[in-house]
């Protein structure tokens, strides 16, 4: 089978997901033992109890959350940069990009997520609030995590609307947070770089682009629709995902070697991988090495923490995003 079905988004964690969970050192031990953070009070523009809209439906949150734990790093990237200062999150294992630095403390880094949500520990930090992603909590895990608090399950893809992923999930945390104004406020700002980008560059206006991250040296797993969070972002642009031949209608395809040439007349490519090894196997392959974005220059290609970005970008990371595209952009 050339083009293969990822069946599940659990896959799709593993494959670009795995490993972007915080670079840190000295965790606390216990993650009952880190200290809380003050909240800032709510902003005017808040009121409680207030209902948010989440992948399980109305969630209603009577006051202000003083202990808000987060179990994914770009909801915790969210949460930062609306002005929340969570009290748990993943416990570090590759890092997040360079636009946290400074923003996020350490001690709060304590949540192992490797076998899954580990319910018990995030009951430990005393919670008033849980933020979360659909593709990390099932039906099971989300019953137990709302017995200890009010509950967010966000969907990593979005609401389903035409909104963005990345302002469905500043809005629903700001609101949430009593941080509404902020949440605004960040908004306003990504949208007016997001802006000023397009501006900078009007020739991108309809060119085509291709996001994904190699599982190995002949295997690359495409995005394959526009409702996926990373071409929400990337459309807003002015630019269009590249559908390949026979894709069906997953979300995300994988395109064998064998088909590398399908990427021939592709605009913008940005490929990813986890293994520096592997990307240097790649771009010595006089197959690849021929497919159209890598001739003209227009081939970004980014480590894992980068390629996590651009799939699943946020309020945070989508400043330095547009700067990493800036000399891709105008070559198109």
């Amino acid at each position: 089978m050339i083009l293969g079905r990822i069946p599940v988004l659990r896959r799709l964690v593993v494959t670009l997901l795995a490993g972007t969970l915080l670079l840190a050192a000295g965790c606390t031990s216990d993650p009952g033992s880190a200290a809380s953070p003050s909240q800032p009070p709510a902003d005017p523009s808040s009121h409680f109890p207030t209902t948010v809209h989440t992948t399980h439906g109305p969630v209603t949150v009577d006051r202000q959350p003083q202990r808000v734990v987060v179990l994914e790093d770009q909801l915790l990237e969210t949460s930062i940069a609306v002005g929340v200062h969570p009290v748990g999150a993943p416990a570090p294992t590759t890092p997040l990009g360079p636009w946290t630095q400074g923003r996020i403390e350490r001690a709060v880094r304590t949540l192992p997520m490797t076998d899954g949500v580990p319910v018990e520990k995030v009951l430990t930090l005393h919670p008033d609030l849980i933020v979360a992603r659909d593709y990390l909590v099932d039906a099971d895990t989300y019953a137990q995590l709302k017995k200890i608090a009010p509950t967010l399950v966000l969907g990593v893809d979005g609401d389903g609307s035409d909104t963005p992923a990345w302002e469905t999930d500043a809005r629903t945390i700001g609101q949430a947070t009593g941080h509404v104004t902020a949440a605004r406020r960040v908004i306003g700002s990504v949208r007016a770089k997001i802006g000023q980008a397009r501006k900078d560059h009007p020739a991108i206006v309809g060119k085509s682009f291709q996001l994904g991250n190699l599982q190995s040296a002949s295997q690359f797993v495409c995005t394959n629709s526009d409702r996926t969070s990373s071409a929400q972002f990337l459309r807003a642009l002015g630019l269009k995902l590249a559908k390949l031949g026979g894709a069906g209608a997953d979300n995300r395809v994988v395109l064998s070697k064998e088909r590398f040439a399908d990427l021939d007349d592709v605009d913008l490519l940005i490929m990813g991988s986890s293994d520096a090894k592997l990307a240097r196997q790649l771009a010595a392959d006089p197959l690849f090495r021929r497919v159209g974005p890598v001739r003209q220059e227009t081939l970004d290609q980014v480590d894992l923490t980068w390629v996590t970005a651009f799939n699943i970008p946020t309020a945070l990371s989508i400043p330095a995003l547009l700067h990493n595209l800036t000399p891709y952009l105008q070559r198109l």
